[in-house]
């Protein structure tokens, strides 16, 4: 059994490892090595989310812990909100049919093929809208709230960069997983989005075990098609 400080460093050097993959997979020279670095995300975010389980107690009983041991304590914070755990928990938990969904696109045949790669993982729970307004509504009016949008980027109106914002804004959405189904592949454009606060991104034409993998990257009960 691990140390709470001992678990403290492990996940200080698991978010260090899944940054710079998350910078650097898609660069062309680690090209050859981008399913291994897609699994090896996966593995470090269900080993940080189990790492952020064993220490809340921690969190709730000893904060002062934090100012003692001067270690920058990233999952044992009190900025950790309630709101914020409670999304962990039910990413890590959560089974495939109460996952709930949003899809935006203004490509009705997009949203059809989204609908049908999601409910071959048992995901049924989708919600579909052909413009960024609509999803915009959907959203505010949705109750319980989506778990995951999968938004088009460039569509009249609302942008899918539009649509984010406006999940953003609402403090309900703060820890919902928002992902762009885009296009546009341009590095910068990428990172602006991800800077933005997007949590993923799918290119178009849409690959179905490319997006399976990358929603299981934050729903743990996901699992590969190509595994089955």
């Amino acid at each position: 059994m691990f140390s709470k400080r001992e678990l403290q460093v492990i996940g200080q050097t698991l978010i260090q490892r899944r940054e710079w993959l998350a910078k650097n997979m898609h660069k062309p020279e680690m090209a050859n090595a981008k399913t291994q670095n897609e699994r090896t995300l996966q593995i470090i975010e269900s080993a940080l989310l189990k790492i952020t389980h064993s220490l809340r107690p921690q969190t709730e009983t000893a904060p002062t812990d934090v100012a003692r041991d001067g270690v920058t304590h990233y999952v044992s914070q009190p900025a950790i909100s309630p709101s914020r755990q409670a999304a962990l928990d039910r990413r890590l938990n959560v089974a495939p049919a109460d996952i709930r969904v949003l899809v935006v696109d203004d490509d009705q045949l997009i949203c059809d093929l989204l609908t049908a790669y999601l409910a071959e993982i048992g995901i049924t729970q989708i919600d579909t809208a052909n413009d960024g307004m609509k999803g915009i509504n959907m959203m505010f009016n949705a109750n319980p709230i989506y778990d995951l949008v999968l938004c088009d980027w460039n569509m009249p109106a609302k942008s899918g960069i539009d649509v984010h914002n406006a999940m953003r804004a609402a403090e309900r959405y703060h820890h919902a997983i928002f992902m762009l189904v885009t296009a546009v592949t341009e590095a910068s454009q990428i990172r602006s989005a991800i800077q933005e606060g997007v949590d993923d991104y799918v290119v178009k034409p849409i690959e179905q075990d490319k997006l399976v993998k990358k929603i299981g990257r934050f729903f743990q009960q996901i699992k590969s098609t190509s595994a089955s």
